[in-house]
């Protein structure tokens, strides 16, 4: 039978007339299902272009000039990708806010410090508010980049240099930098109820008038002026908060620029950290938020910091301050539930148009595509590691999975056969409080084996135990003989090693592998989180490794996901995974950033056959859905959108209950290497050129190791045809329809939404390259080597 191949394309056809490419692009909206509407939008709305380097001007080029006046010079990419098109936004075209979305080690920090340098007056005054554990490190990378700037450490509990500018305003000399942690601008004193008393009268102290207020209210307003009428308490704590000193006493305007770091921490809307976001912002001429995580997975997460930032654009899209509910039902995903009498009771009239009762709506986790060109993309930069890849070394991800021994394994069946059959007849008596005990249970004895484990639920005032297993008297766990041999081999190579596992509190694991280590040779640093404040946590891992006693670091991911840089240990081992899609995200690149200059290597350890091996699969799948909803945006910006906890939770016990699959994990984690590797892409606009990247993946197991390397090739482009696409490969015509592959009319290969498929076996990829108008089709080769 006559089948078609692979092999590259000399000839292709180009859509030269900007309208005919208007008009294919909406149908190829049409062809890509979902995402389509964002396509539609650019097109239909007439958005404002994106930034690109061909449409530089002098402008661009007089900015280009003074960022080499920074004593540390940008890479290209964070000039063109990130500081360029913020800088141009706010300086030229004259925008208020913007969003940096930035990969962890993209270089978040330096990119601020550089848009705030570009500020067109010599004299100006920037104030950045960051976690309080950051404050040091943003003052020292701005002495470190900017020349000449002058720092001010807001962050103690003094209110000096407020009331000295407060009483004395000055304008400001050279580059002044203000840092202040967010917990210090929020912190506020306690109040009471204020009113003055004129010729027997309550009335407010802020316009004089007489007022009627009930006595019962602490903090009463002022029906004439609005005023809140209360004072400070002075039998209780007395300090003051710094963000609304400085909205009160401070004129419009005073800071030339606000950076706000980590702002997804500010997304709360009562909460005071919101709160003094917004007081922030009302003195600042332009706001600059930066984050490596957008969204926490729902909706409402961006409402208040959309609100704060873009109060105009929300208003005139018709929105509420305060309803995120309705926000939720445009760009969000909305649960209604409805009790099962009313709805039988509805479905038994006998009448057109029925009414289901009353439901219960609450919002769940998930996105509109809508969101993205509505109210993201013009306002928003994104910023890959692989963009400055030139900067970075190698980066190798090791998967481990290592089996128990008999006796583990034994015990470990019968704590599983116990434990699910205990939660199947809960959750049939509708009581699901034994699931996550359950999966935290099978999460943790095959590491914790050396102590009893007992899993009870309540019932009738009464604890029952459901499931148990018994304590084993092992000298060395697999695990960690395994863990001993990739440390030796790391310290034979002078490469230091941190080594990062879960359970650091209840089922505290540190003691037994701290002992462990030492015994075998290696000189572990421990760093708990209530031994260590976190805003000291960067000088005590600085001042410890200078003594040079210690060969590798042992503590909880949740530690070192944010601020910390790990270059000093190029090799990061997880010990334990959990069942965090964002933290394994987050500390996996601790070390690989700029700076780094040894190849780095990430182990992710897990036992065989167990549920540790399941919520690794899982998590290699939740990472594979996370690039394909971020796409061309970032590979942390959006990655929340599709991971959250609860979800992992959910699907883990789905899979243990059997209501569920979990893919084998080395196809997982190769799959999810692939996407990856797609989303990584760049393609030059030139429609000749090809493009081939690689991509390796270590896979260890008992029997030894072989390592998985993939190769993404282009082969052609991909041109909408009516209700279809077609792409041309060396000259055969594969036609692309509904999710099928067609050559010579039939059928030869399949893709799905995410751009994933085959033709004739052959994995292949459709995407659309950075800075390209069109989608291109690759070949997907995959090559293992032992």
């Amino acid at each position: 039978m006559e089948t078609a191949t692979l092999t590259p394309e000399p000839e292709a056809e180009v859509l030269d007339d900007p309208e005919q490419a208007h008009s294919k692009t909406i149908k190829l909206a049409d062809f890509l299902g979902e995402w389509g509407d964002i396509l539609k939008s650019q097109v239909i709305k007439n958005m404002d272009p994106v930034y690109s380097p061909k449409d530089e001007d002098d402008w661009d080029q007089a900015a280009r000039d003074k960022l080499k006046q920074l004593i540390r010079p940008p890479f290209e990419s964070q000039t063109r990708r990130g500081i360029l098109p913020v800088a141009r936004s706010f300086y030229k075209e004259d925008h208020k806010a913007a969003f940096l979305v930035g990969e962890m080690g993209a270089g978040k920090t330096f990119m601020g410090l550089a848009i705030a340098h570009l500020i067109p007056t010599p004299a100006k005054r920037i104030l950045i508010q960051c976690p309080g554990h950051l404050v040091q490190k943003w003052i020292r990378e701005a002495e470190e980049t900017i020349p000449g700037c002058t720092c001010f450490n807001l962050n103690d509990k003094s209110m000096e240099q407020l009331l000295a500018h407060k009483l004395h305003l000055t304008r400001p000399i050279g580059t002044e930098i203000w840092v202040i942690g967010k917990e210090r601008a929020k912190l506020h004193f306690q109040r009471k109820r204020q009113l003055v008393i004129r010729r027997g009268a309550e009335c407010c102290p802020e316009c004089g008038r007489a007022v009627e207020c009930s006595t019962t209210d602490k903090a009463p307003g002022c029906e004439h002026c609005g005023a809140k009428m209360w004072a400070a308490d002075r039998d209780k704590v007395r300090r003051y908060a710094k963000a609304e000193f400085i909205k009160r006493f401070f004129p419009k305007n005073f800071f030339d620029l606000l950076i706000l770091d980590e702002v997804h921490e500010l997304k709360g809307g009562g909460t005071a950290q919101g709160q003094a976001m917004s007081c922030l912002i009302a003195r600042s001429k332009k706001v600059l938020a930066l984050t490596g995580t957008l969204m926490g997975g729902y909706s409402k997460d961006l409402f208040y910091l959309l609100w704060r930032m873009f109060p105009s654009r929300m208003k005139a899209a018709g929105f509420e301050y305060g309803r995120t509910l309705q926000f939720a039902e445009r760009y969000g995903v909305v649960q209604r539930t409805y009790d099962s009498k009313d709805v039988s009771v509805s479905l038994n009239i006998a009448s057109i148009g029925r009414k289901m009762g009353r439901s219960r709506v609450k919002e769940a986790p998930g996105i509109s595509p809508l969101l993205l060109p509505d109210l993201l993309l013009e306002r928003s930069v994104f910023v890959r590691l692989s963009d400055i890849s030139e900067a970075l070394p190698e980066y190798d991800e090791i998967i481990v999975p290592v089996a128990m021994n008999e006796e583990q394994e034994e015990e470990y069946d019968q704590l599983s056969d116990s434990l699910m059959t205990a939660t199947q007849q809960a959750l049939a008596r509708g009581d699901m409080r034994l699931l996550g005990k359950m999966l935290q249970s099978l999460l943790a004895y095959p590491d914790g084996c050396r102590v009893e484990e007992q899993v009870t639920l309540e019932r009738d005032g009464i604890e029952e135990i459901v499931g148990s297993a018994r304590a084993l008297d092992i000298d060395l766990l697999p695990k960690e003989e395994r863990l001993l041999e990739i440390l030796s081999a790391e310290k034979k190579q002078g490469r230091k090693v941190a080594v990062f596992l879960e359970h650091t509190g209840t089922r505290d694991l540190l003691p037994t592998l701290e002992e462990k280590l030492t015994g075998n040779g290696f000189s572990p640093l421990i760093m708990r989180s209530q031994g260590v404040k976190p805003e000291n946590r960067e000088e005590w891992l600085k001042d410890n490794l200078a003594t040079g006693r210690y060969d590798c670091l042992v503590c909880n991911p949740n530690l070192v996901k944010t601020g910390l840089d790990l270059l000093d240990f190029p090799t990061i081992i997880f010990f334990q995974c959990g069942y965090s899609v964002f933290t394994l995200r987050q500390a996996s690149r601790r070390s690989w950033r700029i700076g780094q200059d040894k190849p780095v290597r990430v182990f992710y350890m897990a036992y065989a056959k167990s549920m540790q091996e399941k919520a690794l699969s899982l998590m290699a799948q939740k990472m594979e859905t996370s690039l394909a909803v971020e796409g061309e945006l970032s590979d942390q910006g959006l990655a929340a959108l599709s991971e959250s906890d609860n979800s992992m939770m959910y699907e883990l016990a789905k899979a243990l209950t059997g209501k569920s699959t979990v893919t084998n994990l080395d196809d997982a984690w190769n799959r999810y290497k692939q996407c990856e590797l797609v989303s990584s892409l760049a393609l030059d606009d030139d429609p000749n050129v090809r493009t081939t990247t690689t991509i390796r993946t270590t896979m260890t197991t008992a029997t030894g190791s072989a390592s998985v390397t993939h190769e993404l090739i282009v082969r052609g482009r991909v041109y909408v045809r009516n209700q279809g696409a077609v792409v041309y490969v060396n000259r055969n015509r594969f036609d692309l329809k509904a999710g099928a592959v067609y050559w010579a009319g039939r059928k030869v290969g399949w893709y799905d939404r995410k751009g994933c498929g085959e033709i004739n076996d052959k994995p292949i990829r459709i995407y659309k390259p950075e800075q390209s108008n069109v989608f291109v089709l690759a070949e997907v080769r995959q090559k293992a080597t032992a």
